[in-house]
Formats: C-alpha cells, structure tokens, sequence
C-alpha cells in the first residue's frame, strides 16, 4: 500500500483477475468496514502474505459459492505447505499489514 495525498492506497484483486488500486482514509475504525464493503463481504478474514501485505478476504466466500480467485489463490498457496489445495473465493483486498 503506498501513501497518496495523506490517504493510503490498497489493491483489489477481482475474481476476474482485474486489479484496482482504491483510496483508504486511514481511520482504524472505518478501514475494515470500507474494505468489507469494496470486496462485498459481510465477515472479513485475513492471511500475511510474510512480506509486510495482509490479504482481506470474503470469510464466507466458500459458503456463498463464489467463484476462484485464481490470483487471490496463487498467493495463497505461495505461503502454504506444498499439496494444500484450499482455495480463495471471492474479491479480496491487500493491504500493508501496518493496517
């Protein structure tokens, strides 16, 4: 996440693939629910990617049947053990963990 104009920036990837860079107002209390609200997701879970990015994800994307988010999944598995096959469904946000 880089800082513009005193806002800080977060890229969503969609299950499309697509990637968008949206604007954060870095008020604790509001980014989770402005995140939630981007990704379309009702409960948030999360995973450290181990290189100072946090994935926000859709915790009810299994349930809800959305499609792979083959991106979302792919930096999954680059933290995972080898053979694990859960994947992400759903748009999720990435952000710096410091957030």
């Amino acid at each position: 996440m880089n800082t513009i104009n005193g806002s800080h920036a977060y890229t969503v990837i969609r299950v499309d693939g697509t990637e968008e860079v949206h604007m954060l107002n870095p008020s604790e209390s509001l980014m989770l629910r402005e995140v939630a609200a981007q990704i379309g997701a009702q409960y948030l879970d999360s995973f450290s990617l181990r290189d100072g990015r946090r994935v926000w994800v859709d915790d009810l994307g299994q349930s809800k049947g959305l499609p792979v988010n083959v991106k979302a999944t792919a930096l999954y598995w680059s933290i995972c053990r080898v053979g694990t096959t859960y994947q992400i469904r759903g748009d999720v946000a990435v952000l710096n963990e410091e957030f």
